[in-house]
C-alpha cells in the first residue's frame, strides 16, 4: 500500500520515461541527419558530442528509479498484509493477506536480483524510503475494527490498480528490454491480486466509511 508521496514519485518516473522515449527518438533523427550531412560533404556530428548525450545512463537511472519505487511498494504491501493478519476478522481477508505477502515477497526478490545484475546500489533503495503521513496504510491503522476488512480490501484493489497502470505505461515507453521483460512478468501477478481483491470485496458487507 502506497502513500501519496510514493505515488507522486511514481507518476514522475512514468512521465520521465515517456519524455525520455520521445527525446531519444529526436536524438536518433538528429544523428541520422548528421550522418547524411557528412556523406554530402557537410560536417558530421563529432563523436565526442555524441558520447556526451548521456542517453544510455539516463535510461539506467530511470530503471533504477522504477525498481526503487516497486521495492518500496512491495515493502508497504507486505506491511499492510501483516496489519490485516492482526486486525482482520474474515478468514478470507486473512487468506488474502497471506497471498499478498507471498506474492510481493516473490516479486521483490525478482526486483533485487535484477538490481544486482544491473549493478544498482541496494543501499539507495533503503535510503529512499518515505515516511508515510497520510497514506492508505496509515488510515487503516486507525480504522475501527468493524470497518477494517472492507477498508483493507478496497485499498488493495485501488493501489494494485494504480500499480498496474504504472507498469503498463512504463512497459510501453521504456527502451530498456530487460526492464520491460521484468515488468511483463510481474504484471499478471498484480492483476491476479487485484481480481482476487475485487472478488472478496463483492462478498463483504458495505458501510458508509468507504
Amino acid at each position: 500500500m502506497q502513500n501519496a508521496a510514493y505515488w507522486k514519485r511514481l507518476r514522475h518516473v512514468v512521465l520521465g520515461v515517456a519524455a525520455l522515449a520521445v527525446g531519444a527518438w529526436f536524438l536518433e533523427a538528429a544523428r541520422g541527419l548528421a550522418s547524411e550531412a557528412g556523406a554530402d560533404g557537410g560536417e558530421p556530428l563529432p563523436k565526442e558530442r555524441q558520447s556526451q548525450t548521456g542517453d544510455n545512463s539516463r535510461r539506467v537511472d530511470r530503471a533504477e528509479d522504477m525498481i526503487a519505487l516497486l521495492h518500496e511498494g512491495n515493502r508497504m504491501e507486505i506491511e499492510g498484509a501483516r496489519l490485516a493478519l492482526k486486525r482482520g476478522k474474515a478468514e478470507r481477508v486473512k487468506n488474502y493477506a497471506r497471498l499478498l505477502t507471498m506474492e510481493h515477497q516473490s516479486c521483490d526478490k525478482q526486483l533485487m536480483d535484477y538490481a544486482d545484475q544491473k549493478g544498482f546500489d541496494r543501499q539507495r533503495f533503503e535510503d529512499g524510503k518515505q515516511e508515510a503521513t497520510d497514506g492508505p496504510l496509515e488510515r487503516l491503522r486507525v480504522r475501527q475494527p468493524q470497518n477494517f476488512d472492507r477498508a483493507f480490501i478496497l485499498a488493495m484493489v485501488r493501489e494494485h490498480g494504480k500499480m498496474i497502470d504504472a507498469l503498463t505505461s512504463t512497459m510501453q515507453e521504456s527502451r530498456d528490454t530487460d526492464l520491460r521483460r521484468l515488468l511483463a512478468g510481474q504484471l499478471p501477478v498484480l492483476e491476479k491480486l487485484k481480481t482476487a481483491g475485487e472478488a472478496i470485496l463483492a462478498r463483504l458487507p458495505t458501510n458508509s466509511a468507504d
